[in-house]
């Protein structure tokens, strides 16, 4: 999502619009993890083993 908002034309956008996309920016470049009860990260391997 950050490469997708941030490769978007958002300079040229009105001034107030540009703002609303910077917390979408900021928070995007952090992954985001499903978990398993706070304890194991789940991917496609441990989702198909479960």
């Amino acid at each position: 999502i950050y490469y997708a908002v941030y490769s978007q034309e958002w300079y040229i956008l009105e001034s107030s619009e540009a703002r609303d996309l910077i917390p979408v920016i900021i928070k995007s470049r952090k992954p985001v993890y499903l978990t398993a009860g706070k304890v194991f990260p789940i991917t496609m391997a441990t989702f198909c083993s479960v």
